[in-house]
């Protein structure tokens, strides 16, 4: 079977789970951004990660492009996006991400006029040397491939020894932080600054999400509150909306105590799990 007739088949059995509409539009944008990419030789290859890449596909997905090619074509790839896009509706917002999060990549979102509700095109443009960390399965999927002139673009297995000494040296960092966190929140409550402790108590919910990340999804400690609904059992979830949703200043300085305690609790039962580990 030709491999690209495979992949819109693919496509098609995805974007049947989203409503009619937003399916409708997904498809069209989709389906207009390929062509012209192909077209560009620069472009090594071509797929589509997040809700696609992961089995999450909704009504409110968008569509996260990544886009294969040598840094000095990124000019001409964005172009080409754009003047697909163009083709389909104005643009009404783009966002050129700068700094981007990861080296060896240029990502820029773009807004539709008369899209459905929430709907954005995320297009990153990867350097062929910063492709492989965006392909590990255990954290991205499967990618959706529109064309791969290499052959290259293949789900592979996590690195698991270099993941877990990422792992092992932010539990390492998190211990460290914490009590000055906690001290820092501490001392703006005291001074009756109940916003400035905010900012530190925040710090405190990344390092207990990152935690409960280790031990619920150790794969993806490090996605933060990305996908905690499917990866987190209720009562955790609960648990976070609990620190999560502050209701005054009064109440901060209540979570700041039952946090840190939280904290301390989760990191013990993380490096015992770590040390039971033959």
């Amino acid at each position: 079977m030709d491999a690209g007739r495979e992949v819109f088949r693919r496509q098609d059995r995805l974007t049947a789970r989203a409503e009619p509409v937003e399916a409708a539009f997904r498809r069209r944008v989709i389906d207009a951004l390929i062509a012209p990419l192909r077209a560009l030789n620069a472009v090594e290859a071509v797929w589509e990660g997040g809700s696609a890449a992961t089995g999450r596909l909704d009504a409110f997905s968008d569509v996260d492009l990544c886009i294969v090619a040598p840094p000095e074509a990124t000019g001409a790839v964005f172009d080409a996006v754009e003047s697909a896009l163009a083709a389909i509706a104005p643009i009404e917002h783009t966002w050129r991400v700068d700094p981007p999060a990861f080296r060896d990549m240029a990502q820029r979102f773009y807004l539709l006029a008369g899209a459905p509700p929430f709907f954005a095109v995320d297009c990153s443009v990867l350097a062929p040397a910063g492709v492989a960390q965006f392909l590990e399965r255990e954290r991205h999927g499967e990618p959706l491939v529109y064309f791969d002139r290499g052959g290259r673009v293949r789900a592979v297995p996590l690195d698991r020894d270099a993941h877990e000494a990422r792992r092992r040296a932010r539990l390492e960092q998190i211990g460290q932080s914490v009590p000055v966190y906690a001290l820092l929140a501490r001392k703006e409550i005291a001074r009756k600054r109940a916003l400035e402790a905010l900012g530190f108590y925040q710090a405190l919910l990344r390092a207990l999400v990152e935690l409960l990340g280790m031990a619920h999804r150790p794969e993806r400690f490090d996605f933060g509150l990305r996908y905690v609904h499917g990866d987190f059992p209720p009562q955790v979830r609960d648990r976070l909306a609990h620190f999560a949703f502050v209701p005054d200043g009064d109440t901060l300085a209540e979570r700041i105590e039952e946090i840190v305690a939280a904290i301390e609790a989760q990191r013990a039962a993380v490096t015992a799990s770590i040390h039971a580990v033959p």
